[in-house]
């Protein structure tokens, strides 16, 4: 068997006790081609993605921004701290190589239409505001996270996501492979590719269909924005709440007990770092300081460029629309960065 020739391979399309013969090294030569068939990505860049991932300690030469640096990258991924808000995430970046495999996965999963419909992180033309509008008309709301969301995703649960695709049993087992990295004595996916909140999306959709199941018995507007799931209703009981909160267990997920959030009907709910009042989206007190801050620090110490400026502005006017309808601790110190800038 291991001399057959790939395209006899193919045709006879073995089944798992029969690739558990063949050498991984083995079948990965004899996939490449129908990987990259699948992916719209060129044999040899495969080839050297694969071998940057299974050198445990490469260091390359690699161009970025500009200019040339050297970095040592484990199993393909340079690690860093991430700090948002003061809280730390550590993100695994790919090597430069490595993305453009990811970056074809990840294309070949959206034409897919991987993600279940009530998914709105990580999909086009679905954002934050978009899964707010889809929960208003309630009074209570209930949300949860997920602990640990992509290094929760172990190689198994990619391979079972994939598996209900369709996906050839030949080259399954190595796309799993190929998207996941060593932690905690096992492969797991990392936070960082471009290709992991796809797959999250895809290992998610069984645990979205037992939710759907349940919200729809129960009247429940419902959507989950990458590891945070939001619900609203008339009511959601004591009961009904237990129910939902198990049902990611059942998945192999756990629920982040203390940014389990719910209202209880009475208090103003505080869903994907916004504010429902009277019916209306708001930013949080919080991030309108953070943003304040910024557009401040921008104006009087040059400490933010134009573009990160720019970035937050654009932010405000996705929430709020025009300038009529902005907070006025914003607009303020906004008026006064623009008056600033045209003088100059």
């Amino acid at each position: 068997m291991i001399g057959t020739p790939p395209d006899a391979f193919y045709k006879i399309r073995p089944n798992r006790e029969v690739m558990a013969e063949i050498s991984f090294e083995t079948r990965m030569t004899w996939s490449l081609g129908i990987i990259s068939n699948l992916l719209k990505v060129p044999k040899k860049h495969l080839r050297l993605a694969l071998e940057i991932i299974k050198n445990p300690k490469l260091e390359t030469e690699i161009l970025e921004k500009g200019k040339m640096v050297k970095r040592t990258f484990r199993f393909g991924f340079r690690q860093f701290t991430l700090v948002k808000k003061g809280k730390e995430r550590q993100i695994l970046a790919p090597h430069p190589k490595v993305q453009l495999v990811f970056g074809g996965i990840k294309s070949w999963l959206e034409d897919l239409d991987v993600s279940h419909q009530n998914a709105f992180g990580f999909v086009k033309d679905r954002n934050p505001k978009k899964a707010i509008l889809s929960l208003l008309g309630a009074k209570h709301f209930l949300g949860f996270d997920i602990a640990d969301a992509f290094p929760s995703i172990t190689v198994e649960m990619v391979a079972a996501a994939l598996a209900r695709l369709r996906i050839s049993e030949v080259v399954l087992d190595i796309l799993a492979w190929l998207v996941t990295y060593d932690y905690n004595e096992r492969r797991r996916l990392p936070q960082g590719s471009s290709c992991s909140p796809v797959i999250l999306n895809l290992v998610y959709r069984p645990m979205c269909d037992e939710i759907e199941e349940i919200c729809r018995r129960h009247k429940i507007s419902w959507n989950v924005y990458a590891d945070d799931f939001n619900l609203s209703s008339r009511e959601i009981s004591q009961d009904l709440k237990i129910e939902l909160l198990a049902v990611p267990a059942r998945h192999g997920f756990k629920v982040k007990e203390r940014k389990t959030r719910d209202n209880l009907g009475r208090t103003i709910p505080h869903v994907l770092g916004l504010t429902i009042v009277d019916g209306k989206i708001h930013i949080n007190r919080q991030t309108k300081n953070y943003i304040r801050r910024i557009i401040y620090a921008a104006l009087t110490q040059n400490a933010y460029s134009a573009e990160r400026v720019a970035g937050v502005i654009g932010y405000v006017c996705h929430i709020y629309g025009d300038e009529e309808n902005w907070p006025g601790s914003i607009l303020r110190v906004w008026r006064q960065y623009q008056s600033e800038r045209r003088a100059e």
